[in-house]
């Protein structure tokens, strides 16, 4: 890095409002992290229907909405529980003597061992009873999850009070969309495995009540978004100004990540002289910026040489955000459904894998995501596609009846990599539209 770099860099307008636009977060959750008890005690609160969020029992409903939808033959308890509950009956219901409790220990291992649940969800009222096992983290077995069932089995859903309850099991992990698809076979159909995604709906509800100057709201927007791929319209204009900013002046962000491995300790007399030394000042008053900066560079530099490889891909099929970008072909649009809330029923998804990624060498993971709601029924008979594509990708046949399938093509992948597996599967998915069953109406 040269000094003109760095000067170059200090003077750039995006800079200035990049500085501003995070000097005006109201995210609590960008300056906290959560551990993993932190998280079951932030989520009982959010289901909570007396709390001071201004939801009510919504954020109940939510949860189980997208049970429903995850629970693709389920079997034993999940399987007459989601029988009676359909969205129908949990969306006219009530859940406001419902309540969240972490008081329950349990029993594991024939009694060798104490064992705390996460959660479970109480309903009085309409006498139902889940366990939700958290997982903000840790790797899953299915050995653990059956001796969970019978631990609850045993102590909690045996006592008379709950002898009459609808009973439900579901595990709650953030990074199920990084399971390998074995791995999710070998957990069984016992337990609804969600991830997180499903709390965008609380946070879009949250945010028109924020609107309206409800803003007990905010905490509850806060987490939710958090734990989602969603960005509010601030953080997508920071994502927009680090994206431009690392394409810009990449020797700088190069800098700034040798000198983000640092410690303040490290210093010595001669280290704030010239433009590096100038750099770590930069760095240590404006760590937050420096995280956007190196945490975006290597996405904005595959999203530029994706682009540069396939001069069909223009800016209108691409989305990007801090740490992914969405990217479709455009034989994807013709299949729209009607609508300005439209989105591409089928894309690919990129993201930096945090908990494989170094700061000098990030990986990413590819998906392949399906919406099934955003086919356009008068062009495309969606199910009949989606067998078509299943020819290229057999975990389309799971979850079919789930909103939004989200398929791992590949994981740990380094930029050069990343570029090369998502131009190969938007081909991919450019050739099965091609190739698509015709209807007559066509």
């Amino acid at each position: 890095m040269e000094p003109t770099d760095l000067y170059a860099f200090l003077r750039d307008t995006n800079l200035v409002e990049l500085i501003e636009q995070n000097k005006t977060t109201d995210d609590l959750f960008d300056v906290i992290k959560l551990t993993e008890n932190q998280h079951s005690d932030t989520l009982a609160w959010c289901m909570n229907p007396n709390e001071g969020h201004s939801q009510g029992d919504a954020v109940i409903k939510d949860f189980l909405e997208a049970g429903y939808a995850a629970s693709v033959d389920p079997i034993w308890d999940n399987k007459r529980f989601f029988e009676k509950w359909t969205p129908g009956r949990i969306r006219t219901s009530s859940f406001g003597a419902a309540f969240v409790t972490r008081e329950f220990s349990v029993e594991v291992d024939n009694g060798t061992k104490k064992g705390r649940l996460d959660l479970f969800l109480i309903d009085p009222q309409n006498k139902m009873l889940i366990t939700i096992e958290n997982k903000a983290g840790a790797n899953l077995t299915a050995e653990q999850l059956d001796r969970y069932v019978k631990a609850v089995k045993a102590e909690v859903s045996s006592r008379p009070v709950f002898s009459d309850y609808d009973q439900a099991f579901i595990v709650l992990d953030r990074d199920l969309k990084d399971y390998p698809e074995d791995a999710i076979e070998s957990l069984g159909k016992r337990w609804t495995l969600l991830d997180y995604s499903w709390l965008e709906a609380s946070a879009k509800r949250a945010r028109f009540q924020l609107a309206r100057d409800k803003n007990a709201a905010q905490l509850l927007v806060a987490y939710c978004q958090k734990q989602t791929e969603w960005e509010s319209p601030a953080e997508q204009r920071i994502s927009e100004l680090a994206a431009d900013l690392a394409l810009a002046h990449p020797q700088v962000v190069e800098a700034m990540r040798e000198v983000r491995k640092e410690s303040v300790l490290d210093w010595k007399p001669k280290s704030l002289e010239g433009a590096i030394g100038e750099l770590r000042l930069f760095q240590a008053q404006y760590p937050q910026v420096c995280e956007q900066l190196t945490g975006i560079q290597g996405v904005a530099t595959i999203v530029q040489q994706l682009v540069r490889s396939m001069p069909s891909l223009n800016q209108d099929l691409i989305e990007t955000g801090r740490t992914w970008f969405n990217a479709t072909p455009a034989q994807t649009v013709d299949l729209l459904r009607d609508g300005d809330d439209a989105f591409w029923p089928v894309y690919i998804n990129v993201y930096r894998d945090a908990r494989a990624s170094r700061p000098d060498a990030p990986k990413f993971n590819l998906r392949l995501v399906w919406a099934r709601g955003e086919f356009n029924a008068a062009i495309c008979d969606e199910p009949e596609l989606r067998a078509h594509f299943q020819t290229l990708f057999p975990g389309l046949k799971k979850f079919a009846a789930s909103d939004i399938r989200r398929l791992v093509i590949k994981k740990h992948l380094s930029q050069a990599d990343a570029v090369k597996e998502s131009r190969k599967l938007l081909e991919s998915i450019s050739d099965q539209i091609r190739s698509r069953p015709v209807l007559a109406a066509d």
